[in-house]
């Protein structure tokens, strides 16, 4: 099986997992947190857009960390009212980024999850205080941090009793100029074997470039990626921040859906006891198989056409029988 091969992705008991809102990331579904690179005036709108999409979590920094200081750095605390009202209206939890020890007191109790970003990584007192506020944390990597020196600035947040860390691969710097950093797959599997907290990705800083998102998003999750921070906007060239590499609404869709059929043939699904849980394992099956069958019925057609048969069903190489040209298959749901 494909879970056999990726063993370090298995659900074992020892593998923590992290609530942000009500969406569990290191279970057996993988989230997608989605949103534009900043808070904009129409943040409401970009909310809803990402939330038709598919977005489980919505990634709203109001605060912006920039290498420039005369680039965008965020509409600051007057943007907080644009979450209060995303959160109410989408009934979505919010990711939100301080960039210090002050931000936190007005964004608690205002927001889900705190996200420490790549030029925060080891920003010792932000840690601490992040790990004081009892809110899960998405910790992203540093841009040329190792492994350990990642999992020392979760400790700071852990030694603070808050369990609720998730790591973030972002990409790293290297020699590469193409594109804006490499993102490092490997991270999945070795952190798997060093740490029990959830690993997510965040295709959108590692590319740089929209067109590229999409394919190392899903090269994430084949993985065994817990989740996905992706940059999306509604008009994706008019976002005010980090526009190249924000993906359209559509696009978000499409990576939300196929992460769906992804995910559940590579997740490990023993020991899962809980009888709610094991019928959204199996609705989640049934969802892949479909779209499987559905891509064989495409195949199927495709030869058929090529060999200029008509009528219902064509002599696959290899079978006897013949296979019906089908359209899609729905998923079966349990009763």
């Amino acid at each position: 099986m494909l879970t056999d091969l990726l063993s370090p992705t298995s659900l074992s008991p020892a593998r923590r997992r992290v609530a942000i809102g009500g969406v569990v990331f290191g279970g057996l579904a993988v989230p997608v947190i989605a949103g534009p690179c900043a808070v904009e005036p129409d943040y409401v709108q970009h909310a809803l857009a990402m939330r038709a999409a598919g977005a489980s979590v919505l990634r709203g920094s109001v605060f912006k960390p920039r290498t420039r200081p005369d680039s965008f750095q965020g509409l600051g605390e007057s943007g907080l009212a644009l979450l209060d009202t995303a959160r109410s209206v989408t009934k979505t939890p919010v990711l939100v980024e301080p960039l210090s020890t002050e931000h936190l007191t007005g964004l608690i109790g205002r927001v889900d999850a705190l996200m420490i970003g790549a030029r925060s990584m080891q920003n010792t007192p932000l840690l601490r205080a992040a790990g004081r506020s009892g809110l899960p944390v998405v910790l992203k990597r540093g841009m040329a941090a190792t492994y350990e020196e990642w999992l020392a600035a979760a400790d700071y947040v852990l030694a603070e009793g808050n369990e609720h860390v998730i790591l973030c691969e972002r990409g790293i710097r290297t020699f590469e100029t193409a594109t804006r950093n490499t993102l490092d797959i490997s991270a999945i599997p070795v952190l798997r074997e060093r740490t029990a907290l959830p690993v997510i990705v965040d295709p959108s800083h590692a590319a740089g470039r929209r067109e590229w998102v999409p394919a190392l998003a899903l090269a994430a999750v084949a993985a065994g990626a817990d989740g996905l921070l992706i940059e999306a906007h509604p008009v994706p060239e008019a976002s005010w921040s980090d526009a190249a590499q924000a993906i359209a609404p559509h696009t978000l869709a499409a990576v939300v859906a196929a992460v769906g059929v992804l995910a559940p043939l590579l997740r490990a699904t023993e020991g899962v006891a809980d009888s709610a849980e094991q019928g959204r394992v199996v609705d989640a099956l049934d969802l892949a198989v479909g779209a499987l069958l559905e891509s064989r019925a495409g195949a199927v057609e495709s030869v058929r056409q090529a060999n200029g048969r008509t009528g219902p069903g064509v002599r696959v190489h290899g079978l006897d029988g013949e296979v019906p040209v089908s359209s899609a298959v729905p998923a079966v749901g349990l009763a």
